[in-house]
């Protein structure tokens, strides 16, 4: 229950209606406290904030308004919703770090076994591209949401596993979603992060010029 009022607490009232915007103490014109490293880090910090050595690091989003969602799929990729400035927003982020995929075994195959599989961080997999192009649906046609991408990739994986996976295909969903977007799109380059090869193609702004604005 306490799930489904807070996601409701981010979906405007109708269709023809903006999001709910609420008060919040983390004025609009702060500064963002977290600042991301060049290596490898949890972008969960940079999303929502983090505490260090006792002293809280303010985050993107108002303090304690993230909330990650999908986080067991995909992992190579960070989808949620969040407050800036109380208001509501869809967000999708990249995972920076190395994830395990996991893939159970199959309890009608008496030979089959648990397999798992690394995924480097900063790579759209099958997987995470489809987590995306959902992501974003989702935040269009069912909520209405303002989105904002935080971009770091080095692309789309290319492995012979994943084309026969249909990573090109998922990819191409995320740009057909993206095209498909009525409310304003903020796809920004964090410190330190980059796009190349094929996830500056899907995250062209020129996808859909009247709302898409890129940044950095």
């Amino acid at each position: 229950v306490e799930a489904i009022v807070r996601w409701l607490s981010f979906v405007p009232a109708t269709v023809t209606s903006i999001p709910p915007i609420i008060s919040t103490t983390d004025a609009i014109t702060r500064k963002v406290q977290f600042k991301p490293i060049k290596g490898a880090y949890d972008p969960r910090h940079m999303l929502g904030g983090v505490k260090v050595d006792g002293e809280w690091m303010s985050g993107w989003c108002d303090e304690g308004s993230f909330h990650e969602y999908m986080a067991g799929w995909g992992k190579t990729v960070v989808v949620g919703r969040g407050r800036c400035g109380g208001l509501p927003v869809g967000i999708i982020s990249v995972e920076t770090r190395s994830c395990e995929k996991h893939i159970p075994a199959d309890p009608q195959e008496p030979t089959s076994r648990d397999v798992v599989e690394m995924q480097a961080g900063q790579v759209w997999y099958p997987d995470s591209a489809f987590k995306t192009a959902q992501a974003i649906k989702d935040f269009n046609r069912g909520e209405g949401l303002p989105l904002v991408i935080f971009a770091n990739w080095r692309g789309f994986s290319g492995g012979t596993r994943d084309m026969f996976a249909e990573v090109l295909k998922y990819g191409a969903m995320i740009v057909d979603a993206l095209v498909e977007y009525k409310h304003p799109v903020t796809i920004y380059i964090p410190p330190n992060g980059e796009l190349r090869g094929g996830a500056w193609v899907v995250l062209d702004p020129k996808i859909n010029e009247e709302v898409i604005e890129m940044f950095a």
